[in-house]
């Protein structure tokens, strides 16, 4: 399994790793091939040592390199991976290559492999890119990594072309997706399969609520009705939007709006009494988070399926969501969330108003939402679905060899 990204978990790709492999059937054996984390490639630190606790036993980890903070360190990165993959699969230490985007693997070639080559797609450079061309934002108001797909879209797409090819499988985690890939990238259709990712419903749990004081005591006092943020703070995710809406919900109910996840603190032009901003946030503490919020709002303009949707669900906390991309597949509309359309303060606004002011609507929508999630989406089925997958490409490339 190859990422460039494991821990601390700071998105998508870190928990994917995590959980897939945390949840796989213990017959199946797992290298982790990650850069190297504070301390060194060794990970002889305190959260190497801590991951390691946190990963079963059939499960062990190999780093190259160190973190990657720049350009040039993610090209060598890859240039190890290249390396390294080519030469234990000739050792013949591998019966599947998996590599979790970013495209870790960008450099390996799989006609040097006798061996399957899985990448999972969680999003493309081209996708991020128009989105971003839609916004209408000035290139000084995105965040960093942002305004350098903006600036550099066209040039990264064409680049990322040359990855996605027939030569590889991939796994995607929606149905929408799929079709994205095959229609953006003429991925033939038979080279990939959907496997939407899960939630542990034990850890995102209303229960948790009853222990989140302890974490947030202050937050825990406020008694009006809680709107939570939980997302990295990049223009795509909608921040601005949420932000333009505040003004209007607040003209109509009382509200608390809490902002969590990594990136720029965005310019807030709500009185501090209204809001609390507490920036990245520690990989366990999300569950307490949703678990005292009311409302939960991702008004994002790009996703593919945001597991951050399906952690407010099991936490029965009510969720507004953009109609886009993957989400469809989650959320039934006025059934276990609501969706409005993309780049609409009016709509944010409207639906968080709403879910104040319908007490009935706000609770039958956080039953189902829990419930949906126990009956469709867990981590065990990912792992044990992407284990299918494997055991289907290397029967397939007997097939071939015979």
């Amino acid at each position: 399994m190859l990422t460039p990204e494991l821990w601390p978990v700071y998105g998508g790709i870190g928990n994917y790793v995590l959980q897939v492999i945390r949840n796989m059937p213990k017959d199946v054996e797992i290298e982790i091939v990650a850069p190297g984390i504070p301390g060194g490639p060794s990970g002889e630190d305190s959260a190497a040592r801590d991951l390691t606790s946190f990963l079963p036993t059939n499960t062990m980890i190999t780093y190259l390199g160190g973190e990657l903070n720049s350009i040039s360190r993610r090209a060598a990165f890859q240039l190890m991976c290249k390396d390294y993959v080519e030469s234990a699969v000739r050792k013949g230490r591998f019966e599947v290559v998996h590599s979790a985007n970013s495209v870790p693997d960008w450099l390996v070639n799989p006609r040097k492999l006798n061996v399957p080559l899985v990448s999972t797609v969680h999003t493309t450079i081209q996708g991020h890119y128009e989105a971003l061309r839609t916004m209408g934002e000035k290139p000084s108001e995105l965040a960093t990594s942002e305004r350098l797909v903006f600036l550099l879209g066209p040039v990264f797409s064409l680049a990322e072309r040359t990855y996605y090819t027939n030569k590889r499988n991939y796994v995607t985690v929606s149905e929408w997706a799929k079709r994205q890939m095959a229609k953006e990238k003429h991925i033939n259709a038979s080279r990939i399969r959907v496997v939407q990712i899960g939630v542990d419903a034990d850890v995102f749990n209303p229960e948790k609520k009853g222990h989140a004081r302890e974490f947030y005591p202050s937050l825990m006092d406020i008694d009006q009705p809680k709107v939570l943020f939980l997302s990295r703070m990049a223009t795509r995710k909608g921040i601005g939007l949420l932000l333009k809406a505040i003004p209007r919900i607040l003209e109509k109910v009382d509200a608390h709006f809490v902002f969590a996840g990594a990136g720029k603190k965005p310019d807030f032009s709500i009185p501090n009494s209204n809001y609390t901003y507490l920036g990245h946030v520690a990989f366990d503490r999300p569950p307490y988070l949703y678990a005292l919020s009311d409302i939960f709002v991702l008004p994002s303009l790009f996703e593919n399926f945001p597991a951050c949707i399906l952690e407010a669900m099991a936490s029965e906390c009510a969720v507004v969501a953009t109609r886009i991309c993957g989400i469809p597949e989650m959320i039934r509309h006025e059934e276990n969330g609501l969706m409005i359309p993309p780049n609409s303060v009016d709509d944010i606004a409207g639906a968080v108003v709403r879910l104040i002011d319908e007490d009935d609507l706000r609770k039958s929508i956080n039953k189902r939402a829990r419930m949906d999630v126990v009956d469709k989406f867990s981590w065990q089925t990912t792992a044990s679905n992407t284990k299918q997958y494997y055991e289907d490409l290397i029967e397939s490339q007997k097939r071939r060899g015979n």
